[in-house]
């Protein structure tokens, strides 16, 4: 309970989070497809962990894909049609062979970073193992992603019931944690409504238990809206 108490501390930080500019990161395994969410008019950057040899996708017609000028290891990608899911393939000088997963049913993101499941990144894992959920709130509110976090921009109601509507705008997480940014309105007919993080409660599969929220409005009246922060751990 003292957890919630202490989160208090954090409102008077002024929001310095954009959850829209947010970048995607994906760790390549070899195991799953790199996700690159596109739609029309909107170019996606997909941002390799090393230089580009070469790439090929499975209908070119379908999409635009060309270097980034004055860089090795980025790819820009364009959809030219209403249907431009596909499987894009990847290979770096290394040798080694990316395949990514087109699609526009993914929630978008202008930016995707992909990285090596090298010992690097596993040494970013352990740091972020000693991060403490005091830590990580900190990191948000201020906007950072520290290493070992990956930060996905979605668009979930995570809860609509009064007197709040809650709907997250991006996710940041570790193995360990996972915080959430979010957008919070009243849902009420009282003329105010006064945010409790004593009493607040909400259950996300796979984000594990709450343990602090934070905001930069603690009381709400008709039409205002302001920004949540979650952190969950495991």
């Amino acid at each position: 309970m003292n957890r919630y108490i202490k989160a208090a501390l954090f409102s008077v930080v002024p929001m310095l989070v954009s959850p829209l500019g947010i970048a995607q990161t994906v760790t390549w395994t070899g195991k799953e497809y790199i996700p690159v969410p596109v739609r029309r008019h909107d170019l996606t950057e997909l941002e390799m962990p090393n230089a580009i040899a070469s790439w090929w996708s499975e209908a070119p017609n379908r999409i635009d894909v060309s270097p980034v000028p004055g860089t090795k290891n980025i790819l820009s990608i364009r959809a030219l049609s209403k249907n431009p899911s596909q499987r894009l393939f990847v290979r770096g000088t290394n040798g080694t062979i990316y395949i990514a997963d087109i699609s526009r049913k993914l929630s978008y993101t202008p930016i995707v970073q992909v990285r090596n499941a090298t010992s690097s990144f596993h040494d970013a894992l352990q740091q972020a193992a000693k991060i403490t959920p005091e830590t990580f709130m900190r990191s948000m509110i201020r906007g950072n992603v520290m290493p070992g976090f990956s930060a996905k921009r979605v668009n979930t109601v995570i809860m609509s019931t009064p007197p709040y509507t809650i709907v997250a705008r991006a996710v940041i997480k570790s193995p360990e944690m996972t915080g959430i940014i979010a957008t919070w309105k009243k849902d009420s007919l009282q003329p105010s409504v006064r945010f409790n993080p004593v009493t607040f409660t909400v259950h996300i599969p796979g984000a594990g238990k709450l343990r602090m929220v934070s905001t930069n409005k603690w009381t709400l009246s008709q039409g205002q809206t302001a920004t949540m922060y979650l952190v969950f751990t495991r």
